[in-house]
């Protein structure tokens, strides 16, 4: 079934493969997710002749993101940079030699039923911004951690990608896209002789 429509309403099941030398580690839950927001940032590339503008083409260089959610301690550490470094057991700082940390991010995102659900992931994702929260005393929600976020491209030149679970025909994608994606995943294959289309 080709989707045609699609009205996103509720995004879920976040998970992190931080990314360790060139290896990925086992897919860590992301939190409560509240919000996620995205923006690409554009290179425009002109063309004028005899001093008027022909042509405008504008190329995506990266997406840009935020992120509003409920992070386990351990994922948010990680994230930012915290570090047990040189301090005694159960402390952890933040200061001018903590580092973002990047890997690949997966969600699910579903219609207002449930119903129609597409998988979307970022292969190179950085936190970054910095610690950004706000506590309410008295307040009647408990207050969820911003961050800013950027998707880079991978080796395939790719910043994103998504599938409905209706288009996904190939089982192992679907069941190992949040615990296990990776470019590769998602790659076409020639299949008994027949040629590969994109």
């Amino acid at each position: 079934m080709v989707v045609t429509t699609f009205d996103q309403y509720k995004v879920t099941n976040g998970t992190v493969r931080w990314k360790a030398a060139e290896e990925f580690g086992e897919a860590q839950e992301l939190g409560c997710v509240g919000t996620l927001g995205l923006e690409t940032e554009l290179k425009t590339v002109t063309k004028t002749c005899e001093g008027d503008e022909v042509m405008s083409v504008d190329i995506p260089t990266r997406v840009n993101g935020t992120l509003v959610l409920h992070m386990p301690v351990p994922v948010f550490r990680k994230a930012f940079g915290l570090s047990n470094d040189g301090l005694t057991s159960g402390v952890y700082s933040y200061g001018t030699n903590s580092r973002p940390s990047n890997g690949i991010v997966a969600f699910d995102v579903e219609d207002l039923f449930g119903e129609l659900k597409k998988k979307i992931a970022f292969p190179n994702l950085t936190f970054s911004g910095g610690l950004n929260w706000q506590i309410e005393n008295g307040g009647e929600e408990i207050a969820m951690i911003e961050t800013s976020f950027k998707a880079l491209k991978d080796d395939n030149s790719q910043f994103y990608y998504e599938g409905f679970d209706t288009e996904i025909t190939e089982a192992d994608v679907k069941t190992k896209w949040n615990k296990e994606f990776t470019p590769e995943l998602v790659k076409a294959t020639a299949i008994a002789g027949q040629s590969v289309v994109d």
